[in-house]
C-alpha cells in the first residue's frame, strides 16, 4: 500500500511539473450567451463575399458563425497576467497565454468555462528546419522552352509535367487559370516571397489580399520558414519558359500557422483560427500543406484512430470550412515508409470533407513516402494524388528546382481544382470534388495509397458541362425539335447529329455555333423536318471544345410522318463542310442500285464523283471532300441519269 502510494505522489508530483511548464492553454466556453452578434445580421461578422459563398450553395448561417461572447471575453480578458493570441468561434475556444497560476485558477473557476487545457509551453521564435512530417529537399531543374505537339497557351518550363499528367493545361487553353478564386495558404512561413522573381506577376498585380503569422501575431510572413513559400510558388508562379504555376492567375492569402521550431497541438489552434478569417474574409479555397500524428509530448499523440476525422482540433476546424463551402486541400503526409499508426495520413488530412492529397511521381507511380489510408475510422484515403516526387517549384531566387513531398502535390492540385472551380462557379464544393475524383484514373477502383487516383480535368470539364447540361426532343408530326441548354462560349460548336434504325453511326445534320465571348450557359433549338418517313428516329448533341466531342445527350421521338410531295429526298450536312466529310441521307420507297453524286466548281468543271448503291428507306452515306479545296461548290445527285437532288455546298 505504501509503495502504491509512494509511485501515486511521484506521478502526480511529475505531472504538476510538467503542467508548469506550459503557458499556452485553451480554454472552451459552454455556449455563446452574450453574443452582440444574430444570426439575422451576418454582415456585421462576414464579408459580403462569405455570405455569397453560403447563398450559392445554399448552405444556411448557423451557431458556429456566431462571434465568441463578449461577456466571455471581457471577463478572461480582465485576469492579470493573460493574453489572449487568438480564437476560434467555430469549436467556440480561445487560445490564451499566462503562467500564473492564480490567473488559471480564476479562469477555471467561471461558470461559463467548459474545460481549460494546457496545450504548450512557451513560445519557441527560433526557426529551423520542418520536421519529419514535410518532406523537403531540392535540386535544379533544367528549364525548357520547348512546346509539346498540343498547342499551349502557357510556356510552362519546368513545371509542364506536373501540369499536364493531370490534363491541367487543358483547363488553362480554355482561359481557366484561377481568375477570381481566392485560396488561403496556411504554412510555417513564406521566406522571400517578396523578393521572388517567379512570384512577380501575383505581387505587381496586387493578388496577395494580404498575411498573417499567427504564431508571432503579428502581420509579416515573408521572413519565416520557405516551406509556404515553395507551395505557393507551384500554385502561382508565373515566370514563362522558366515556371508556370498550376493556377498563376488567383488571388491568395498567406497565413502563418507553424512553428517549426516546436510540435504541439497549439498549431492546431492556429490552423483553426486561420481557416475561420479565410471563411469571414470570403476565400474560396484553403491550401494546406500541415500535418498532425505525432508531438513533442507523446501524450499529445494522435494515434490512428484518434485519426477518425472528427477527433483533433484540426480536424474538426477543417470539417467546418467545408461545411462554409470552402474546398478544404490538405497533403496527405509523408510517412508511408513508417511503421505502426505513423504510415497513416494525419490530421486534418483525415477530415470527412478534406481533399488529402497523396503523391506520385511524373509517371504516375506513387511515391513510398505517401501516407496510406484509410483513416481511423475506415474512410477512404488519401481522396487524389498528385505529382509530389520531383515536384518543381520556385527557389527564392525564383529558379526552378525540385524537391519531393505531399506537401508539394498537394498545392499543385490545388491550383487545378481552383481553375476547375472558376469554369464552374456555380457549383458546390462537393459536387467539385466528386467530379474531379469521378475523372480520377482509379475512380472504378480506388484504393489506399492512390485514392480515386490522378485526375483528368479534360474529362473533369466534359462531365460538368454534361451534369450543368439539360436536353429534350420532341416530334410533331414529321418535325423533330431538339432543345438544349449547355455552358459554352464563341470558341465552341455543337454539332446536331441524327441516326434512323438503318443508319450505322450518328450523323451530323447541322452545326451551331456558341453563343458568346464568356462562358455561360446558353440555350439552343433546332427543328429537322423529314418528309415521307413513318417510325424511329435519334438525335444527338455534340458539343465540341477545343478537339473534344462531349456527347451532352441522346433522345428517342416517333415521327408520324408528312403527306405531300417530297422535297427532302435527299438532304446533304453539315453546310459548311468543316472536317473533310459530308453526309448525304435519302430518304427512298424503293433501292436505288446506281445513284451518283457529283461536286462541281461554280464553272461548272466536275470536281469529283462517287458511285453508291442505297436501300429502301432512310439511310445515310459519309462522303469525302479530303481533297477538295476550300470554297463553295455544287452538289448533284443522280438517280440513273435522272438528277434528284441540287444543292450548295461550302467547304471550310
Amino acid at each position: 500500500m505504501n509503495k502504491y502510494y509512494t509511485l501515486t505522489l511521484l506521478a502526480t508530483i511529475s505531472f504538476i511539473a510538467a503542467s508548469a511548464q506550459y503557458t499556452r492553454h485553451i480554454v472552451e466556453f459552454k455556449d455563446k450567451n452574450g453574443t452582440q452578434f444574430t444570426l439575422a445580421n451576418p454582415s456585421a461578422y462576414l464579408s459580403q463575399r462569405a455570405i455569397d459563398r453560403r447563398t450559392r450553395q445554399g448552405l444556411t448561417i448557423d451557431s458556429t458563425d456566431l462571434p465568441i461572447s463578449k461577456t466571455y471575453m471581457d471577463a478572461i480578458r480582465a485576469v492579470p497576467n493573460v493574453t489572449i493570441l487568438n480564437v476560434s468561434k467555430w469549436l467556440n475556444q480561445i487560445l490564451i497565454q499566462t503562467s500564473d497560476p492564480a490567473a488559471l485558477a480564476t479562469i477555471n473557476s467561471f461558470a461559463f468555462v467548459k474545460s481549460r487545457t494546457a496545450i504548450a509551453p512557451r513560445i519557441n521564435f527560433s526557426d529551423g528546419k520542418v520536421k519529419s512530417k514535410i518532406i523537403e529537399g531540392e535540386t535544379p531543374v533544367e528549364s525548357s522552352k520547348t512546346k509539346s505537339t498540343e498547342e499551349i497557351q502557357l510556356d510552362y518550363g519546368g513545371t509542364g509535367n506536373q501540369i499536364k499528367i493531370h490534363k491541367g493545361e487543358y483547363l488553362h487553353n480554355l482561359g481557366f487559370t484561377g481568375q477570381s478564386i481566392i485560396i488561403s495558404i496556411l504554412d510555417a512561413g513564406f521566406f522571400a516571397y517578396k523578393t521572388n522573381p517567379a512570384l512577380d506577376s501575383v505581387r505587381l498585380q496586387g493578388r496577395i489580399l494580404g498575411e498573417w503569422d499567427y504564431v508571432a501575431n503579428h502581420a509579416s510572413v515573408n521572413e519565416d520558414n520557405s516551406h509556404g513559400a515553395n507551395c505557393f510558388s507551384i500554385i502561382a508562379s508565373n515566370k514563362p519558359g522558366v515556371i508556370v504555376g498550376s493556377a498563376p492567375h488567383a488571388k491568395f492569402w498567406l497565413l502563418r500557422t507553424e512553428n517549426t521550431a516546436s510540435e504541439y497541438p497549439v498549431e492546431e489552434q492556429n490552423w483553426a483560427a486561420a481557416a475561420e478569417f479565410s471563411d469571414s474574409a470570403g476565400a474560396d479555397m484553403i491550401s494546406s500543406s500541415l500535418g498532425y500524428a505525432d508531438f513533442d509530448d507523446p501524450t499529445f499523440t494522435h494515434s490512428w484512430l484518434q485519426r477518425d476525422g472528427n477527433t483533433s482540433i484540426v480536424t474538426r476546424a477543417a470539417d467546418l470550412a467545408a461545411k462554409k463551402g470552402i474546398i478544404v486541400m490538405n497533403s496527405a503526409g509523408n510517412s508511408g515508409t513508417s511503421s505502426g499508426d505513423l504510415k497513416y495520413i494525419g490530421c486534418p488530412a483525415d477530415g470527412d470533407s478534406v481533399v488529402a492529397v497523396g503523391a506520385v511521381d511524373v509517371n504516375g507511380n506513387i511515391a513510398s513516402f505517401s501516407s496510406w489510408g484509410p483513416n481511423g475510422a475506415g474512410k477512404l484515403k488519401p481522396n487524389m494524388v498528385s505529382v509530389g516526387q520531383g515536384t518543381v517549384y520556385a527557389s527564392s531566387a525564383g529558379n526552378p528546382v525540385a524537391g519531393n513531398g505531399t506537401s508539394y502535390s498537394n498545392p499543385n492540385l490545388a491550383g487545378l481544382m481552383a481553375c476547375f472551380w472558376q469554369a464552374f462557379p456555380e457549383m458546390t464544393n462537393m459536387q467539385l470534388i466528386d467530379l474531379a475524383q469521378k475523372s480520377s484514373s482509379k475512380a472504378g477502383a480506388p484504393d489506399i495509397r492512390y485514392g480515386y487516383g490522378i485526375p483528368d480535368f479534360r474529362r473533369a470539364f466534359a462531365l460538368a458541362l454534361v451534369d450543368r447540361a439539360t436536353f429534350s426532343v420532341t416530334a410533331n408530326n414529321c418535325v423533330g425539335i431538339v432543345t438544349w441548354q449547355s455552358k459554352d462560349n464563341s470558341t465552341m460548336r455543337y454539332d446536331v447529329q441524327r441516326k434512323f434504325p438503318s443508319d450505322p453511326a450518328f450523323v451530323t445534320i447541322a452545326t451551331v455555333n456558341g453563343k458568346t465571348a464568356g462562358f455561360e450557359k446558353n440555350s439552343y433549338t433546332f427543328s429537322d423536318t423529314i418528309k415521307n418517313y413513318v417510325g424511329g428516329v435519334q438525335y444527338r448533341i455534340q458539343q465540341i471544345v477545343t478537339d473534344s466531342a462531349i456527347n451532352i445527350s441522346v433522345g428517342n421521338i416517333n415521327l408520324t410522318g408528312c403527306a405531300g410531295a417530297d422535297d427532302r429526298l435527299v438532304t446533304i450536312n453539315p453546310n459548311p463542310v468543316k472536317n473533310n466529310v459530308m453526309y448525304v441521307t435519302v430518304n427512298t420507297p424503293e433501292a436505288l442500285p446506281n445513284m451518283s453524286v457529283v461536286i462541281t466548281n461554280m464553272h461548272g468543271q466536275i470536281m469529283k464523283r462517287w458511285k453508291m448503291s442505297v436501300p429502301v428507306g432512310v439511310s445515310t452515306q459519309p462522303v469525302s471532300l479530303e481533297h477538295v479545296a476550300a470554297g463553295m461548290y455544287v452538289i448533284t445527285v443522280y438517280k440513273n441519269s435522272e438528277e434528284i437532288h441540287t444543292q450548295k455546298i461550302i467547304k471550310k
